[in-house]
């Protein structure tokens, strides 16, 4: 399969056919790249071609048929799991379902070609649809994992399978084993993450969980959940009003859960310019500050902060081991406001690491040294 940039266009009007492959011919001499145009002007003809190996498709909503082509043909990208990014292109904008995984709806009379090509080649750059689609690092680790570890193993699985004479727990763990598989072919030692990476934004599972971000209702300070994660495990016995089939929205509070525990553990989150109430911006600074600054950033300068990364999406702090609180489970969504972001896993594992040591710290009473010194 060629590495090279693939865009999908559905569309029944040749002229618009051509525009979309007149610019990307103009995108492919000037930026030299590797490009290919698949023009289907039919539901048959897109449903033959229709594959997970696009990075980018342009979709009109009405062909010449029924006038519902274009929502098939999403339909088709969803319900067979293709992670391809589509701009909509209708004469009546006003009709298509709101839906954020779209790059845009334009309407077709307006749309300016060169600048959704601009948008299409953003997302490829970022090496999204190389990682995500049918031809992908997740899609080529995911081979090496079934070839060379699952499948080789597959008698213990089937063994595992009628001893526990349930297929819904085997699938589940090879789910997991598959995936603690994957993340060791995809991890790196040395490799420097992206800040980016320290969040999930948005979660995408519900309940209050270890690491979730929180803002109280009156005012503007800001926590982050500490709680063990056992402690936060919905209870099973009774309705506790949660659909597990809900998205988390911001300011929900996810519901009402109850959990494991009547109190929740939270930590507040200092502002860096709190911390470093001199310096109003990072830009400039002097050796000393900027050091200052850079072990505040390492987790070097005290024990009792953690650093939160800013992004475009969390302005970050440092979270403040002294500055802890509980609350009741009702006390938690009566005056908090759960944010639409949460710390990765990955990295609330050292901030619990960090807690842990912190409080788990212990002295000695001192000796006296001065007695193997003989006096002169």
């Amino acid at each position: 399969m060629s590495d090279a940039f693939r865009l999908l266009v559905v569309d029944d009007n040749e002229g618009f056919l051509k525009a979309c492959e007149d610019t990307l011919n103009v995108y492919k001499t000037k930026n030299g790249r590797e490009a290919q145009i698949t023009k289907c002007g039919t539901l048959d003809d897109v449903f033959s071609k229709l594959d997970n190996f696009f990075d980018g498709a342009i979709i009109d909503m009405k062909l010449a048929g029924e006038g519902d082509e274009g929502k098939q043909v999403i339909k088709k990208i969803t319900d067979s799991n293709f992670r391809i990014p589509i701009a909509i292109v209708t004469a009546t904008p006003s009709i298509v379902d709101n839906n954020s995984s779209y790059i845009g709806v334009f309407p077709k009379d307006q749309i300016d070609l060169p600048k959704l090509f601009d948008s299409f080649w953003e997302i490829y750059d970022t090496g999204l649809t190389r990682v995500m689609n049918g031809r992908g690092i997740i899609e080529k680790n995911l081979s090496k994992v079934f070839s060379e570890s699952l499948l080789p193993q597959r008698d213990k699985w089937v063994a595992l399978c009628k001893s526990t004479n349930d297929s819904s727990k085997t699938e589940e763990a090879l789910l997991r084993y598959a995936l603690v598989n994957l993340l060791q072919l995809l991890s790196k030692d040395g490799v420097c993450y992206l800040p980016e990476e320290f969040y999930l934004c948005p979660p995408l599972t519900n309940g209050i969980r270890s690491g979730r971000i929180v803002q109280e209702k009156k005012g503007t300070r800001k926590f982050v959940v500490l709680s063990p994660a056992c402690d936060l495990v919905a209870r099973t016995n009774g309705d506790c009003g949660v659909d597990e089939t809900d998205s988390p929205q911001e300011g929900t509070a996810d519901n009402l859960q109850c959990c494991n525990t009547d109190r929740i553990l939270l930590v507040e989150i200092d502002p860096l310019s709190s911390v470093f109430p001199k310096l109003t911006v990072l830009s400039g600074l002097s050796k000393e500050n900027k050091n200052q600054v850079t072990d505040a950033f390492r987790n070097k300068k005290s024990p009792y902060y953690h650093w939160l990364p800013e992004t475009a999406l969390f302005a970050g702090g440092l979270l403040n081991f002294r500055k802890l609180s509980t609350c009741s489970v009702d006390e938690f969504h009566n005056e908090f406001t759960v944010l639409g972001i949460e710390i990765s896993p990955h990295f609330v594992k050292d901030m619990v690491a960090r807690f842990s040591s912190y409080y788990g710290r212990q002295g000695q009473p001192e000796i006296d040294t001065d007695r193997y010194f003989p006096k002169t």
